[in-house]
């Protein structure tokens, strides 16, 4: 992919980094984050980037309509023939393409990553062709690709994506240790009625060796009360309290609270803060506080509007993130209050 002339802004525990994910990473140093939280854009969502078009009409507009596919991963303008010259993360023409495409961004990845780093990626699910309810977006409508082309899988099917990458990422020697179901209440309603609605996401933890940072104590949740125990039941040999029919506990497990596990109950960010995914704050916030050491350094190659920024300042981390969109690094840097110019990179 081409990368954008990279601008960046930062303050003492803050640096946003305008470029293609893979190239910001090639110019970050070696060994220099301890902790990478990120979500990809999701395979045919989206269009995120502006479009930039070579060849072609002068004063063509480009309309919607006269789009294609020109079966390379780019798009071309049925009316003058230019191209699109900026292929983006998430519109590339087959399933297998897009792992490809991840798997690079995550192999320059670990260069920069230390030994001991965590690696959190949510990614969602996607279906064939039309089976979200669009063959193409309408004009002016807002985050939507021109026109989706079909998968190479036939029409209607979900093609369990995010497993797709945890494979691949495993092939490619990354170690997964969890895999993280984030359940969505009250989730955006969908318009097909031939299928249920999703009401969840994946979200992976990838480590490079067995020996890696997690502070469990930093996520777990308070107790809300005891457990009651079916009767005669017993527990790692030994007879429940009878009179009150509980689980015993050990001290530090009353302290410390229980393990969260692995499937997470968070709303969606309804804010949308002029971006149109926003992820929750609250998904990278425990992702750091469980994956990143006091003070470390937190990276996001797809940081958008920097969510994951706010979450690593709120925890004292220091952040970089990079996204290919200049617009959303500035609602970023707004979002985080960073000002002033790091100058080109």
């Amino acid at each position: 992919m081409t990368a954008f002339a990279a601008r960046s802004r930062e303050d003492d525990t803050v640096t946003l980094v305008t470029a293609d994910a893979k190239a910001g990473i090639q110019n970050l140093p070696e060994d220099s984050a301890d902790c990478l939280v990120t979500s990809p854009p999701y395979w045919r969502l989206r269009d995120y980037a502006p479009d930039t078009w070579a060849g072609g009409r002068p004063g063509c507009r480009h309309r919607p309509a006269s789009l294609r596919d020109a079966g390379t991963g780019r798009w071309r303008c049925r009316d003058c023939g230019a191209r699109r010259e900026h292929p983006q993360i998430g519109l590339e023409p087959t399933a297998d393409d897009y792992i490809a495409t991840l798997c690079a961004v995550f192999a320059a990845a670990r260069r920069v990553l230390t030994p001991r780093a965590t690696v959190w990626v949510n990614l969602g699910d996607s279906y064939s062709t039309n089976s979200d309810g669009y063959w193409c977006s309408t004009p002016g409508q807002v985050g939507q690709p021109h026109c989706r082309p079909r998968a190479d899988v036939p029409h209607k099917n979900l093609l369990g994506m995010p497993w797709r990458l945890a494979f691949a990422l495993q092939d490619d020697g990354w170690i997964l240790r969890s895999a993280i179901v984030w359940h969505k209440p009250h989730a955006t309603p969908t318009p097909v009625s031939d299928r249920l609605a999703t009401r969840h996401e994946m979200l992976f933890l990838f480590v490079t060796q067995p020996d890696y940072y997690f502070d469990l104590d930093a996520i777990r949740r308070p107790y809300t009360g005891d457990r009651a125990l079916p009767r005669r039941a017993h527990y790692g040999g030994t007879k429940p309290n009878t009179a009150r029919g509980t689980w015993p506990r050990t001290p530090a497990d009353g302290q410390r609270g229980r393990n969260p596990g692995n499937v997470w109950t968070i709303p969606p960010d309804r804010t949308r803060a002029g971006h149109p995914a926003p992820s929750p704050v609250e998904i990278p916030r425990r992702c750091i506080a469980a994956g990143c050491p006091p003070g470390g350094h937190v990276l996001d190659p797809f940081s958008g509007s920097g969510t994951t920024g706010i979450a690593a300042r709120e925890l004292g981390r220091r952040f970089t993130g990079i996204d290919t969109n200049p617009a959303y690094q500035d609602l970023a840097r707004r979002r985080l209050d960073v000002g002033g110019h790091g100058g080109d990179r």
